[in-house]
C-alpha cells in the first residue's frame, strides 16, 4: 500500500461529506486560493468544484492578508 501525501487528490478523496440538507443555503466564512502551495494549486476551478459538490453554497468570502506582500523575506 502506498503512503498518501497530504493535499494530493487521492488523499482528499478519502473522505466524502454527506449532503444532509441540500436546500439549506450556506455562506462559507472564508476560502483561500493559492498557486503551487503544498505542491498543488487551489484556484477558482477547484473552489467551484468543491462548492458545487451538492452543498448549497451561495456565497463565500475571499480575503488574503499579506500573502506575497514581499518578493523576498518572511
Amino acid at each position: 500500500m502506498s503512503k498518501l501525501e497530504p493535499g494530493t487528490e487521492s488523499w482528499l478523496e478519502q473522505v466524502q461529506e454527506d449532503i444532509i440538507d441540500p436546500d439549506r443555503p450556506i455562506i462559507d466564512p472564508h476560502h483561500h486560493l493559492w498557486r503551487k502551495r503544498f505542491g498543488r494549486d487551489y484556484l477558482l476551478e477547484e473552489l467551484w468544484r468543491d462548492t458545487g459538490s451538492g452543498h448549497n453554497v451561495v456565497k463565500t468570502l475571499f480575503m488574503e492578508c499579506s500573502a506575497f506582500y514581499l518578493r523576498e523575506g518572511p
